[in-house]
């Protein structure tokens, strides 16, 4: 989320936490006692929530896609490297041209591309299998690297999903936010309504301070409904 929402989120801790040691001047008024239920259970989902969409971080899914397309390529190189041999050796041109590849050239471009050429070289490689034996290139070979890239694939597509989710996450957020900050302009009215203590409304009034850390100044009992994207840890 974003700091604006992180501050609002600090606040309604501090706010919780303040009201709960002051429990006694409140504890008989059920009134209030209903509104605290809904905003601590409201500020629970809120936090759980942040904890799920942190888990959706696609900077994992690009390191291990990453990770993953090096490893395709690598290992399409080896095979490049005999199937050259083949090549040459035979007098097959059509192989040599298909084969006939530094990193820099099977990587050129977008990475789908250069995925598309590594399994166009597993399909020549494989319709050659019965010749390639004595250059090594191994049925297990083969194998290995289409396992390789069904792995990047997979990670392609669960980073698209994760995409999806955490939008999906953070538009909920926001409407749960924008709830909770309801339930505190109710209470605020209860508390003052029905709590005798002075001091403990005092307390109360300070907690709900909302400290911008995004800026140095203070902001006080103002939220700015935008788009969230991390919240603090409880």
């Amino acid at each position: 989320m974003n700091q604006q929402f992180s501050n609002y989120m600090t606040m309604a801790q501090a706010s919780i936490a303040s009201l709960f040691k002051d429990k006694e001047s409140w504890a008989n008024e059920p009134e209030i006692v209903t509104e605290m239920t809904s905003i601590e259970k409201l500020f629970n989902t809120i936090m759980g929530m942040n904890t799920n969409i942190a888990g959706l971080d696609a900077k994992v899914y690009t390191q291990v896609t990453g990770n993953d397309f090096e490893e395709i390529i690598s290992a399409i190189l080896k095979i490049c490297k005999k199937l050259c041999v083949y090549a040459r050796r035979n007098n097959d041109p059509s192989v040599l041209v298909l084969a006939n590849h530094t990193h820099s050239s099977l990587v050129d471009g977008k990475r789908k591309d250069a995925i598309s050429r590594c399994q166009a070289i597993v399909l020549k490689a494989e319709s050659l299998m019965t010749n390639l034996a004595p250059y090594k290139v191994t049925p297990e070979d083969i194998t290995n690297v289409r396992q390789l890239i069904a792995n990047y694939e997979l990670h392609i597509n669960d980073r698209s999903n994760t995409k999806t989710d955490k939008t999906t996450t953070a538009q909920v957020i926001t409407e749960h936010i924008s709830t909770l900050r309801q339930h505190f302009i109710m209470l605020d009215d209860l508390v003052e309504a029905y709590i005798d203590d002075q001091d403990v409304i005092n307390r109360y009034k300070l907690s709900r301070t909302i400290h911008n850390y995004g800026k140095s100044k203070t902001i006080k009992n103002k939220e700015i409904p935008t788009a969230p994207s991390t919240i603090p840890t409880v």
